[in-house]
């Protein structure tokens, strides 16, 4: 198999994570549970650009026309946006790619700049078209591209944060993008960063919503293939560790040290051997997460979770980790209220409902968030807990 970013012959398995369901898909009742499926979560890694790829690539419209993800719950996001809106202020048209709620075009709409959303997810888009979000529902093609061309002309900017990596032919959608933007103009794209992964042992960042995970090298490759430029890269804190790429429609930009830095990093930490030592530390921290949920429940403690993104169904499914070790899981999100986490069936509640049980043990899956999700139990003496790897969060 050729990879599809630098089309050289050099991918090799990496990483199983077992048989795994949909991490966004939260079935509500039996009818959805007897629909629900798993597939192997394998994983493969080119050594030459350095990029990671699910190896079964499940159907993009199965994923995304209904979905239960809403940007604008977290606070910590919203001011990651409202800064972003800040840095695009001298801009004439921004396009958002992956707008989800609007959570970009509230605040870019408040500095004036004209701007509308693409969003797949019907559900979420139409969420934002209410408030007065501008918001094409839709995959990111060539009509609608043609469509914005014809409607609103090219913008000077376009924005694709934590998005990217659910695309399934990134070169067809690069295309896209140079086609869509002015010449010169300036695409932001924002990815998790796949070196990042490995520092922190986060093998939960992996599911089917995302078949590609990037360095910057791959990065790189792929948007000088198209003619464009990577001119300046900044790593940030959104989704436990991103990388912000400044790339322009016009080719053979000089890029800043910034670029050079990470690039020679990357040389000695994405490797095989990296891999290699990563299978080890994840597996025994699987082993250790599920160790200790059992001897809280020896203890008759009640532990519960707190926040169910997708990375729930990654580190239950592949842990074997149910309602029996957590008993159930709060989520602000109206969409994922009175639901069940994929593949494990563990239930999502609203915090309102449960607010006088005795919990003691709080594992907090949205651990980036934390500051926020203490604020809530001011009241109560619980101890908080990362689970991956296991360690306390109070201190």
């Amino acid at each position: 198999m050729k990879c599809q970013i630098c089309r050289k012959d050099t991918y090799v398995p990496i990483l199983s994570l077992g048989n795994q369901p949909l991490a966004n898909k939260y079935p509500a009742n039996k009818t959805e549970l007897k629909k629900e499926r798993k597939y192997p979560l394998d994983l493969i890694f080119c050594k030459y650009c350095k990029i990671v790829k699910i190896k079964k690539i499940i159907n993009r419209k199965e994923m995304f026309e209904k979905y239960f993800y809403l940007s604008s719950i977290n606070q910590e996001l919203v001011n990651h946006f409202n800064n972003l809106a800040i840095l695009l202020k001298g801009y004439n048209f921004v396009v958002d790619i992956g707008s989800n709620d609007g959570i970009l075009l509230k605040p870019l709409k408040k500095n004036g700049v004209k701007s509308i959303g693409i969003d797949p997810s019907k559900n979420v888009g139409k969420i934002a078209n209410k408030m007065g979000f501008k918001t094409l529902i839709g995959f990111f093609s060539k009509k609608i591209v043609q469509s914005i061309i014809s409607k609103y002309g090219n913008p000077d900017a376009v924005v694709a944060s934590s998005v990217f990596t659910h695309i399934q032919n990134p070169k067809q959608f690069c295309q896209n993008i140079k086609n869509l933007l002015s010449k010169g103009g300036l695409l932001i794209l924002e990815i998790e960063y796949l070196s990042s992964f490995l520092k922190k042992n986060e093998f939960e960042r992996f599911y089917f919503d995302r078949p590609y995970y990037y360095s910057l090298k791959s990065i790189k490759i792929l948007f000088e293939s198209l003619g464009m430029s990577l001119t300046d890269v900044q790593l940030i804190n959104t989704h436990g560790s991103s990388l912000r790429c400044f790339i322009r429609n016009k080719k053979n930009i000089k890029p800043k040290k910034s670029v050079k830095k990470i690039l020679d990093i990357e040389k000695n930490t994405l490797t095989i051997k990296s891999f290699n030592n990563f299978n080890l530390r994840i597996n025994y921290e699987i082993q250790n997460f599920k160790k200790k949920l059992l001897n809280f429940k020896a203890k008759n403690k009640l532990v519960i979770g707190y926040g169910c993104p997708a990375r729930v169904s990654t580190i239950t499914n592949y842990g074997n980790i149910n309602s029996n070790h957590i008993k159930y899981i709060i989520d602000d999100s109206p969409l994922k209220q009175n639901k069940l986490s994929p593949g494990s069936h563990i239930p999502i509640v609203k915090m309102a409902n449960k607010k006088n049980d005795k919990f003691e043990i709080i594992i907090v899956f949205a651990y980036e968030y934390f500051k926020y999700i203490k604020k809530k139990f001011k009241n109560k003496k619980v101890l908080f807990y990362k689970p991956i790897p296991f360690k306390i969060l109070n201190e």
